[in-house]
C-alpha cells in the first residue's frame, strides 16, 4: 500500500471539489454528533442534535422549544465543552433551531 503525503490528500479532495475547511468541517460535526449525549446529557441528546457547521457557527436543531430554551440558558458552557473536543478549530456561536426537521441521524 502507498503512503500519501497529506498534501497531496488534500489536492486530491480539491479536484473533487472538497476544500480543506469543509472536510474538517464535517469530521468535527460527524465527532459531536457521536458525543452530542456527553455534552448535553442524555435526556437532551435524545431531543437535540448537531445538525451543521457553517465558518465558526454550529447549528443544532431541538425537537420543542423548550429544549431550544433550555439549551440556550447553557450555551457557554456547552461552547466550552464543545472547543474541548473540536480543539484547536474553535467555534463562537451555537444556534438552537426548533423545527419540522428534528431527525436525530443518531436514532
Amino acid at each position: 500500500m502507498k503512503k500519501v503525503e497529506l498534501s497531496e490528500l488534500f489536492q486530491s479532495l480539491e479536484k473533487l471539489g472538497l476544500d480543506r475547511e469543509s472536510v474538517f468541517q464535517d469530521q468535527i460535526l460527524k465527532k459531536l454528533r457521536l458525543q452530542w449525549n456527553d455534552i448535553v446529557g442524555e435526556v437532551f441528546g435524545k431531543q437535540s442534535y448537531p445538525k451543521s457547521i457553517d465558518g465558526k457557527k454550529l447549528t443544532v436543531v431541538c425537537r420543542h422549544s423548550m429544549v431550544s430554551q433550555e439549551l440556550e440558558f447553557q450555551k457557554s458552557d456547552l461552547l466550552q465543552k464543545i472547543n474541548r473536543i473540536t480543539s484547536p478549530v474553535l467555534l463562537e456561536k451555537i444556534h438552537f433551531k426548533t423545527g419540522n426537521e428534528f431527525q436525530n441521524p443518531r436514532s
